[in-house]
């Protein structure tokens, strides 16, 4: 120590700058080559996952397809043979007669009245006001219940359904002219399609089998310690 002390000691003011900036380069160097080592092992195991991950969506976009067109094939027949309830919108459940397993296909349609629609509202409003509140309040009320918006502020199909079907209860132009943009106004502006699989459990209940990876059950002991003891 007291050699290396005196070596030191004996160096030149530019000698410890050389010394200095030497050490500082191979400290940078060893930094950048941790960064890369790191960068490298990270970037190969996002490759690695998203690999799967494509692939395994791939399969599913294949899958959903072919289950999709098998089912929707096999509708009529379904139909014909009362397997599909009357009030199914769309959708329907088939049932495996040995193993009880079941698929069921969910039609979801989302709807949407245009501004034909606000049109027709005021419409209604004024021939109401005008020509059935004083005569006959509890009809007003009615009506008026059917005109109401959801809480996003979108008429209700269901409830302007309701509305259309008593269109011929008065001849008033206004009135018939409501009925008319409320039917024009209407349109479907998507249809999506979802399946979901069934298999019945040791006690007999229908038990999903599970296709949505953040509804997967899985064992993550390991995981569990190892989050354990970082921290």
């Amino acid at each position: 120590m007291e050699t290396t002390a005196k070596k030191a000691n004996e160096l030149t003011s530019q000698e410890l700058k050389a010394l200095l900036a030497e050490r500082e380069k191979a400290e940078k160097l060893e930094k950048k080559k941790a960064r890369e080592d790191y960068e490298s092992t990270r970037d190969d195991l996002i490759e690695m996952v998203m690999i799967k991950a494509k692939r395994m969506e791939a399969e599913l976009k294949d899958f959903k397809s072919f289950v999709l067109n098998k089912l929707e094939g096999f509708r009529d027949m379904a139909n014909n043979y009362g397997d599909i309830r009357s009030n199914s919108k769309g959708g329907f459940s088939l049932r495996h007669s040995l193993s009880q397993e079941m698929v069921r296909l969910d039609r979801n349609i989302n709807t949407e009245y245009d501004e034909r629609a606000s049109q027709a509202e005021a419409l209604l409003k004024d021939f109401l006001e005008d020509q059935v509140k004083k005569r006959d309040l509890a009809t007003f009320r009615t009506i008026t219940a059917l005109l109401s918006r959801n809480k996003a502020g979108d008429f209700t199909p269901g409830q302007i359904g309701a509305l259309l079907k008593i269109r011929d209860n008065y001849e008033d132009s206004r009135w018939q002219k409501a009925m008319q943009l409320f039917e024009e106004s209407y349109r479907v502006r998507d249809i999506s399609y979802s399946v979901s699989f069934f298999r019945k459990d040791t006690l007999g209940k229908d038990v999903a089998i599970i296709l949505s990876m953040a509804s997967l059950p899985v064992e993550l002991e390991d995981i569990e310690t190892k989050v354990k003891e970082d921290k």
